[in-house]
């Protein structure tokens, strides 16, 4: 979002992933990963979002359920997507992870598919094949692993949980009335939620196959944390300061330093 400071210019959980993407000698960083460093640079020489997120219609209505979807998780769950955190060492390193639970330590992201079709190859694939299926089969199933990845640094995590969540038709007209209670300034984002019938919005038949609930458990390989943290500081070597001008090899020689203390 553009007046999220912290994530301004800097890696951040939601687009890590682009950063483990290779190229074709398997050693330096490929395309995705490039580009997503330059657009990084290009925030840091404007000093604000070169997006905003806020107005994507499968952002939004993620939003709009991320705290329904917490209400029907059991008390050992904590909402936490409000606050964005930075890396102890590496200050160009953010996320906002959605939740997490004490016992054990472990980040949770929940995921509310503007689709239907996203929804089940969600849900098939980690009940067949658990996150490994997932990578492999959904279309953003790496991106979301390595989001977990990155949050799991960040709060000091070994385990992460995809949940998975899509309303019951039953639930929908709850889901209105969330909208209508919405601060004014707000609302107005939600129109088409708050006007849509019920086929218009994507939603699970009372009874049926699927639950509106769903979730995967995992741990987090160190050896992929290192992996990431390996990327991330090879990377920010490339980040212009804020100020726009390129590091020095002091500086580039202290974020290194920095993860040895």
């Amino acid at each position: 979002m553009i007046n999220n400071t912290p994530r301004i210019g800097n890696f951040t959980s939601s687009e890590i992933g682009n950063l483990m993407k290779k190229d074709r000698s398997g050693k330096g960083f490929g395309a995705p990963a490039l580009t997503y460093i330059e657009e990084c640079n290009m925030e840091r020489r404007l000093g604000r979002s070169i997006t905003d997120e806020v107005s994507a219609r499968p952002l939004l209505w993620g939003k709009l359920l991320e705290e329904r979807a917490f209400d029907l998780l059991g008390l050992e769950y904590t909402l936490t997507s409000k606050d964005t955190i930075t890396h102890p060492a590496i200050p160009y390193w953010a996320g906002s992870p959605d939740g997490g639970k004490d016992e054990p330590k472990t980040v949770v992201d929940i995921k509310c598919p503007i689709t239907l079709k996203s929804f089940c190859q969600l849900v098939d694939n980690f009940k067949e094949g658990g996150m490994d299926q997932v990578r492999a089969e959904h279309k953003d199933g790496d991106k979301y692993y390595w989001q977990i990845v990155s949050n799991a640094i960040l709060t000091g995590s070994d385990n992460g949980e995809l949940i998975v969540y899509m309303p019951y038709r039953s639930e929908l007209a709850d889901i209105r009335m969330m909208v209508q209670l919405l601060p004014g300034e707000i609302i107005g984002k939600y129109y088409c939620v708050a006007t849509a019938m019920d086929d218009e919005l994507p939603y699970l038949l009372d009874g049926g196959y699927y639950r509106n609930v769903n979730i995967l458990s995992f741990p987090i390989p160190d050896a992929d944390k290192k992996a990431l943290t390996d990327a991330v500081l090879r990377a920010g070597e490339m980040l212009v300061d804020l100020n726009g001008t390129p590091k020095t090899k002091a500086a580039i020689l202290e974020d290194a330093n920095a993860l040895k203390i």
